[in-house]
């Protein structure tokens, strides 16, 4: 499959699923109000949370060894089923306690609206959660590029249908909102167990591209095959967990920083101004970062085609290429966002949510800036680098942090979203730096495509 018909197929899975998940929100939204829907956002934040942290990037540190044919498929998901095995363990007894200690309840009960019911159900959106990302990463290993995000699709088609079900018949609540969100979560990591397990008796794809000739040119393997111990695939399940968790886990620190970056300051704007107020900008934050699933397209390519050999000069300049085409999809979707951001969200939410508006639009800013550090995110995986990802997460969510405490107490929702348009913009400029620093690009050739050295032939 070459890079732009996988990107295509991509793109379109994307399309649906930005329509559905928009719909999801809007639904939600206007049945629960600003203040249901403050717990409803700030739920779905503790779901990504614990997903990303008991991750521990088994699925990341998967993709090399797969890559390198270093450890047959079969046993690699034998050990991420024991990991999930003991994770769905710690999933239950973290439910059980939020829900059950009488200091633990009242505190999830103040500030999430949580009931015993919603904690279980929480606990079982990110255990589905966590298991969709490890084998969507052995997918993407195996060159099925276009697998995960189909799913994801069909997955936010499922979440919609179930949502529109409840509101028709009239028990759209909050439990029954977390109810339906673990259900999408759990049937998507059925459905891509299913097509894992499948994939099992195929040959691994290869992905194809085009040479400067217009001859097709194999994707190469990543180098530094040493990286990956020859005797992998004969140690024991338990050791082979330990090594996913030596070599992924500072990769997966990436996912929890991001996490944080999204989401710290609805909770900062939470301690501060309440559940309605963050009712408010969290309608503004899901409709601005659904711009983020178009570039975000184009990251499943770059996983697979950064691996490449870096004496490959093809291997920069399609990711340089795929940053521009992130920038340039987010900004056609943002302009047009932000003239019709007061009238839309109104219409939206009912009325209920005018103040959304401005908060969407200080936040578009952010959104367009961060956008080549959405793609970029997948180039740095690819290269083996995904500790530059967390980096750049970390220091950004240092900087969303100080100014957010700064503009949140006295500007509230519009205060976060001037305090992540901030923080985006200088967590993307860190990505580009990385990233022109690894490749010795110049600007001309970054922002342009105009490269001094021509390819070869």
């Amino acid at each position: 499959m070459s890079l732009v018909s996988a990107g295509t197929r991509i793109f379109a899975g994307r399309v649906g699923q930005v329509a559905a998940n928009a719909a999801v929100v809007v639904l939600v939204a206007q049945r629960l109000g600003p203040a249901g829907q403050g717990h409803y956002s700030l739920t779905v934040a503790v779901t990504l949370l614990a997903a990303s942290l008991l991750g521990g990037g088994m699925g990341l540190a998967a993709v090399p060894a797969l890559r390198q044919g270093r450890v047959r498929p079969q046993r690699l998901m034998r050990a991420q089923f024991l990991w999930m095995a003991a994770m769905s363990l710690v999933f239950g007894a973290a439910a059980q306690v939020a829900v059950s200690g009488d200091a633990a309840a009242a505190w999830f009960a103040a500030h999430l609206g949580w009931t015993p019911e919603v904690g279980r159900l929480a606990a079982a959106g990110a255990f589905g959660m966590m298991g969709f990302e490890i084998f969507t990463y052995n997918l993407l290993a195996r060159g099925r590029l276009v697998v995960g995000s189909a799913i994801n699709g069909w997955r936010a088609f499922g979440h919609l249908l179930l949502v529109a079900a409840l509101l028709v018949a009239g028990r759209l609540t909050l439990t029954t909102a977390v109810a339906a969100f673990a259900v999408a979560q759990v049937g998507g990591l059925v459905a891509i167990i299913i097509v894992a397990l499948r994939d099992l008796r195929r040959a691994p794809a290869s992905l194809v591209t085009a040479g400067a000739d217009g001859v097709p040119v194999a994707a190469a393997l990543p180098v530094g095959n040493g990286d990956v111990p020859a005797d992998l695939d004969q140690r024991p399940l338990w050791r082979l967990v330990a090594f996913n968790l030596r070599h992924g886990a500072l990769g997966q620190l990436s996912a929890v920083a991001y996490f944080l970056l999204l989401r710290l300051d609805q909770g900062l704007l939470e301690h501060f101004r309440g559940a309605t107020e963050v009712g408010l900008y969290s309608l503004a934050v899901y409709v601005g970062e659904l711009l983020w699933l178009l570039p975000g397209a184009l990251t499943p390519l770059l996983v697979h085609s950064s691996a490449a050999d870096a004496s490959d000069p093809r291997r920069d300049r399609t990711a340089a290429r795929a940053v521009r085409m992130g920038v340039g999809l987010t900004l056609a979707g943002a302009l047009p966002l932000f003239l019709l951001a007061v009238p839309l969200l109104e219409l939206a939410g009912g009325g209920q949510y005018a103040a959304s508006g401005p908060a969407l639009r200080a936040l578009l800013p952010g959104i367009v800036a961060f956008a080549p550090g959405v793609v970029l995110a997948g180039d740095f995986i690819g290269r083996g680098r995904p500790h530059w990802n967390t980096q750049a997460s970390v220091v950004t969510v240092i900087i969303n942090v100080g100014v957010a405490l700064a503009l949140i107490p006295r500007h509230g929702a519009v205060g976060a979203a001037w305090a992540s348009t901030i923080a985006y913009a200088c967590g993307s400029a860190i990505m580009l730096w990385r990233f022109r620093r690894a490749t010795g690009m110049s600007l001309r050739g970054l922002v342009l495509g105009r490269h001094r050295r021509p390819l070869p032939l």
